[in-house]
């Protein structure tokens, strides 16, 4: 698993930790931090645009673990 694997794994479970406890408020708790992993980009109208192409690629570092 890569680095930025665990660092996001790590903040999973630190949400899981600190008031995510059901699966509703944890998946939630991904989502956010995903959008601050993730690689994105500035468009037009300040809209920020997420690489999917890297979220593919932080899934796939994640799935490393099995």
């Amino acid at each position: 698993m890569t680095e930025r694997a665990k660092e996001f794994m790590n903040v999973v479970w630190e949400a899981r930790n600190n008031g995510a406890d059901t699966e509703e408020k944890l998946v939630s708790a991904i989502l956010l931090n995903v959008a601050d992993v993730v690689q994105n980009y500035n468009a037009q109208n300040d809209l920020i645009v997420l690489d999917r192409n890297d979220l593919v690629q932080l899934a796939e570092e994640l799935n490393e673990l099995n």
